[in-house]
């Protein structure tokens, strides 16, 4: 005791940096002890939960758009099929109506076209008067017009634009229209069975497209600043990327949702929970051991091993382990800090400035 009564009346030096001068003799008199630093490259956080998730827009959904009877299903539930698989066909009678008046308009519109070239034709050699002209080239662009409706309603209720020009050039109504696989990927799901009527709105088979998975993962609020844009992501056997990070809170468990781009998504199993980690890449950031952290007041301190003695450094605290601190500091490759009887150096910093 009175060692260090001695040192914090006699040996206390608060210089620029605010330094406990202290010579070797009484560094061993009070058991202080040092340890060198170790630089951390990255930060581990976790473990959190995360589900495999996917975009809607890989989320396909087949529907007939009017309605249909299914004449035929090709595939089944769990069946990885390829863009372009035949995937069902189908009957309906109102899209072989609204050919039926497509094909009227398309009939009548070639009329209506030969008698308004026609009528040019005689308006210029005087034969027929202008006003007959006008006459046949607004049947025309009523004509066109309802040509132009037709096709878009039947576009509408199910046709692409190659079974609309196939109509068109052959004028013979399509009874069957078949569904293909506009995007390889998974069948997950079939909703119909043959034989059966179905609305036009009816979900008759959903795939899960190929393409990019995500991991969302749920991180409480208070860790959520230790997260950034491109952080590393693992779990189990993949590796994935942070790409965004949400900003609407969970009221029940005060967390917040980190999607993660994942890297190779082979046998990756959609909404499966793992347990997940992130790791940061970092700088200014070293492991120290628990004893070589004092707190005073508000501030978190460690002592630097420098010539005079012992420098006074603050510091922030990133992580907290079972052992060791990982804080940011501005420390030096080979520096060493106190990290036994840091006490007696905050006394005599104490006493210092009293």
């Amino acid at each position: 005791m009175q060692k260090l009564i001695s040192l914090c009346i006699l040996s206390l030096n608060l210089l620029a940096l605010e330094t406990i001068a202290i010579t070797d003799k009484q560094q061993i008199d009070l058991g202080v002890k040092t340890q060198p630093i170790t630089k951390i490259q990255s930060i581990n956080f976790g473990p959190y939960n995360g589900i495999v998730v996917l975009d809607k827009k890989d989320i396909i959904s087949l529907s007939p758009k009017i309605d249909s009877v299914v004449e035929s299903i090709y595939v089944r539930e769990l069946e990885h099929v390829k863009k372009g698989q035949k995937l069902l066909s189908f009957t309906s009678n109102t899209l072989l109506a609204l050919q039926e008046a497509y094909l009227e308009a398309l009939f009548t519109s070639q009329s209506a076209n030969q008698d308004y070239e026609r009528n040019m034709k005689l308006e210029s050699e005087g034969i027929i008067s202008n006003k007959r002209l006008l006459s046949s080239k607004k049947t025309k662009r009523s004509s066109d017009l309802k040509v132009s409706l037709t096709a878009r309603n039947l576009l509408i209720n199910g046709f692409t634009r190659s079974m609309l020009a196939r109509l068109k050039k052959n004028s013979e109504p399509i009874y069957t229209i078949t569904k293909y696989a506009s995007r390889s990927g998974l069948i997950r799901k079939v909703n119909v069975n043959i034989g059966e009527y179905i609305a036009s709105d009816k979900k008759m088979i959903e795939i899960y497209a190929d393409g990019e998975r995500f991991i969302e993962i749920t991180v409480p609020v208070k860790n959520i600043s230790n997260i950034s844009i491109t952080d590393n992501v693992n779990f189990a056997d993949f590796k994935a990327k942070v790409t965004a990070i949400g900003s609407i809170v969970n009221t029940a468990s005060q967390s917040i949702i980190v999607r993660a781009k994942i890297q190779d998504t082979k046998n990756i199993m959609i909404n499966r929970v793992y347990e997940v980690n992130l790791a940061k890449k970092v700088t200014g950031v070293y492991k120290i051991k628990k004893t070589a952290l004092v707190f005073n007041e508000s501030e978190s301190l460690v002592f630097r091993k420098n010539a005079q003695g012992f420098e006074v450094l603050e510091v922030s605290i990133v992580k907290e382990g079972p052992v060791c601190y990982i804080v940011r500091a501005d420390l030096r490759d080979g520096d060493e800090l106190a990290a036994t009887s840091t006490a007696a150096l905050l006394s005599a910093m104490d006493s210092g400035d009293e």
